[in-house]
């Protein structure tokens, strides 16, 4: 049974550039039952989310400040979320924010058995994309895409990333996001792999996101992990096999011994 996911974004903390990564990573995981986006009325960060909304079916959730310079938007968005939480009916809740008041909420939510993805720019706290079971760094995501369809002459990118993305030296978190190298993600599938013994790839996959958080091989410039396995032929073998349906395959790898 497809998985029901759950998007909560916060709005006055994430640019509107990345709605439609966002709206793409839910889908790989199922289908999206609510997609909300909270945000103060008079968050310039929230205004332009207002023509996006419309085109990616996102509902808005804006509240106003009861008191000069507090916003409440962080409170709403925990509260919808434990509505969700005990409503049941959602497998999956895609936690949108780089802000590390949410770390509590993503452990509380895991508790109750139901998946947290979380996602957020580079800058993120480590504490909360450890929170969750996934985290998806947007901004690398973003970039690396914009520059591969620059290569292709596809579209252009709509906005440069900012400076404090690309040199994430000058982030203001005391513990930002780790991103591995394309070394230390081989060294954990080597790790991950038992001697002359093949391992579903999509398994393999799964383990590192757990053990990286950030981790996506499309940082690296590569499109998926088979992609990633096929430019590393020297360390790893690689077959496919029919699904029990005869129409799709599995892709199984292991550790090259000779």
């Amino acid at each position: 049974m497809e998985k029901q996911v759950a998007i909560l974004i916060d709005g006055d903390n994430i640019s509107s550039k990345y709605a439609e990564y966002i709206k793409q990573e839910a889908m790989r995981i199922g289908k999206i039952k609510v997609c909300r986006l909270y945000g103060s009325v008079t968050s310039p960060s929230v205004r332009s989310w207002y023509p996006v909304m419309p085109l990616h079916g996102i509902t808005p959730v804006l509240q106003i400040s009861y008191a000069n310079g507090k916003s409440i938007t962080d409170q709403a968005l925990t509260i919808d979320a434990m509505d969700i939480l005990y409503s049941k009916g959602i497998d999956v809740i895609c936690l949108v924010s780089s802000d590390s008041d949410f770390t509590k909420l993503a452990y509380r939510i895991k508790e109750e058995g139901i998946q947290v993805i979380g996602m957020g720019e580079r800058k993120t706290n480590e504490a909360l994309a450890k929170a969750c079971d996934e985290f998806k760094v947007l901004d690398l995501i973003y970039k690396s895409v914009a520059e591969e369809e620059e290569k292709t002459r596809i579209i252009e990118p709509i906005e440069t990333i900012p400076a404090d993305v690309l040199n994430p030296e000058e982030e203001k978190s005391d513990v930002v996001i780790s991103i591995p190298t394309e070394s230390d993600i081989i060294e954990d599938i080597v790790d991950i792999l038992e001697d002359d013994e093949w391992e579903n790839l999509s398994n393999v996959g799964i383990n590192i996101s757990k053990r990286r958080p950030g981790f996506d091989v499309r940082i690296y410039g590569y499109r998926n992990m088979s992609d990633f396995i096929r430019k590393h032929r020297d360390a790893f073998a690689m077959k496919k096999v029919k699904a029990e349906d005869g129409i799709h395959e599995i892709v199984y790898i292991k550790k090259r011994m000779d």
